[in-house]
């Protein structure tokens, strides 16, 4: 036996403060299911509503005024015709005016300046080191080839001096000559 969806009669009072009323106008009771997602309860309202426009928005708010999700939850709710959930219907930006986009960081400005100033310095390094590139690269092969003749005439010199030593053996004297005399 397969589950049936539990539905559930909801009382929304529709206060239309895109036409600038105050006041909700009428209360409309709507079946909802409670596994009903926000896309669905939406339409079935904008049906109910005759609301075609895209502009509008709905906001359901519960018993304290607080804004709560426009889903299927709504119907775990206790609501009656004499306390329905409060449905506001209201166009974008209807209470406030947005800002002009702003790429303007105030406080960002100053850092950002200079990391600017940072990053068009060392370009300007390196620029000015490309162009001596092949003058820097010779000095360092040159001091590098410097280095090595030093170290090869280091190297001889201790390998002459190692070949002019003679040996002349372990000792000069017979330590046990020396050490027994009678």
């Amino acid at each position: 036996m397969e589950d049936c969806p539990v539905t559930k009669t909801v009382y929304f009072a529709i206060k239309r403060l895109d036409r600038n009323e105050n006041e909700p106008s009428i209360v409309l009771p709507v079946i909802l299911g409670a596994d009903d997602k926000v896309s669905e309860v939406t339409q079935i309202l904008r049906d109910k509503l005759g609301i075609n426009s895209s502009d509008i928005i709905l906001r359901l708010r519960n018993y304290r005024g607080s804004i709560i999700p426009l889903n299927g939850r709504v119907t775990e709710l206790s609501n009656t015709h004499s306390r329905p959930l409060m449905l506001e219907v209201v166009r974008h930006f209807q209470s406030v005016q947005p800002n002009p986009i702003s790429y303007e960081l105030t406080q960002y400005t100053e850092p950002l300046t200079r990391k600017l100033q940072d990053v068009e310095d060392r370009i300007s390094l390196l620029e000015d080191s490309v162009g001596n590139l092949h003058e820097n690269r010779k000095d360092k092969v040159h001091q590098e080839i410097s280095k090595l003749e030093n170290t090869v005439n280091f190297l001889r010199k201790r390998i002459e001096e190692a070949e002019s030593i003679e040996w002349n053996g372990m000792f000069v004297k017979n330590p046990l000559c020396t050490a027994i005399t009678v």
